[in-house]
């Protein structure tokens, strides 16, 4: 389709590469990241992340929930821990969080398929945590499911909130020029439901329809969620790694 664009709205320090790739497929790249990730600023905040970080020794397991988890976590364990503790297990969320771990020289157990916190619980590593202390490194309020269902089987479980996850403050005027001139030729990808919220707000405060869009979302809660805020061609990714979204965008290229 003559008109065709792919929008890459990965957090910037994801976009680049992302946007190398997908111009390998010979479209257009819309270059507009929709998802904004602070570290914790507030002093509170800041505090509450120093004493899990000086109490890491204490915990049982250790869970990652992001890529984005990885690098702040390890930033703060350079500054505490020169040497991790002994005995603690870690576990992430996906193949590419637990290749940013082992880049740091951390082994982790890992979730590969759906990459979602349904396939972390059903890790053998996480069925018996009775009175297991288990510390979840995420961004504010991510993956509740995953400490809830963790809590319900008897863990102990703290969360170590590293960033926030924002809209970019310019995001809705940056993407209006690219929606004036109409968006229904285009397919846009989102890696997260976060980022599918953002998507949405950014739509709405342009005055467009959800129906029009060719949305490509990696797995079936992501899916869910884009049914209910009205998107209608949707294609779904089976994870949310490079090569399963840029499967799911040749994939919406072709409809």
């Amino acid at each position: 389709m003559a008109d065709t664009r792919i929008w890459a709205t990965r957090p910037e320090h994801q976009n680049r590469q992302w946007c190398q790739t997908l111009a390998e497929l010979g479209y257009p790249v819309v270059d507009l990241p929709l998802m904004l990730i602070e570290p914790v600023s507030d002093p509170a905040e800041v505090q509450a992340v120093k004493n899990l970080i000086l109490d890491f020794d204490q915990f049982h397991k250790v869970i990652f929930v992001s890529q984005n988890a990885v690098r702040e976590a390890v930033a703060w364990l350079r500054d505490y821990w020169p040497q991790l503790p002994v005995d603690v297990e870690y576990i992430a969320v996906g193949r590419r969080t637990a290749e940013a771990l082992a880049e740091e020289g951390i082994d982790a157990v890992e979730g590969t398929r759906t990459m979602d916190s349904d396939e972390l619980l059903a890790l053998p590593h996480l069925q018996n945590v009775w009175g297991q202390k288990i510390l979840i490194c995420r961004g504010r309020g991510g993956l509740p499911r995953l400490g809830e269902t963790l809590h319900e089987r008897g863990a102990i479980v703290r969360y170590c909130e590293l960033y926030h996850r924002r809209l970019p403050p310019t995001a809705v005027t940056a993407a209006a020029p690219f929606l004036a001139t109409g968006c229904a030729a285009d397919v846009i990808a989102v890696f997260s439901g976060e980022t599918l919220q953002n998507l949405a707000r950014v739509l709405e405060g342009n005055g467009c329809s959800e129906h029009i869009v060719r949305l490509v979302v990696p797995g079936k809660r992501v899916t869910q969620a884009a049914e209910k805020l009205g998107f209608s061609r949707i294609i779904t990714a089976e994870n949310a790694t490079s090569s399963c979204m840029l499967a799911a965008v040749r994939e919406a290229l072709a409809l």
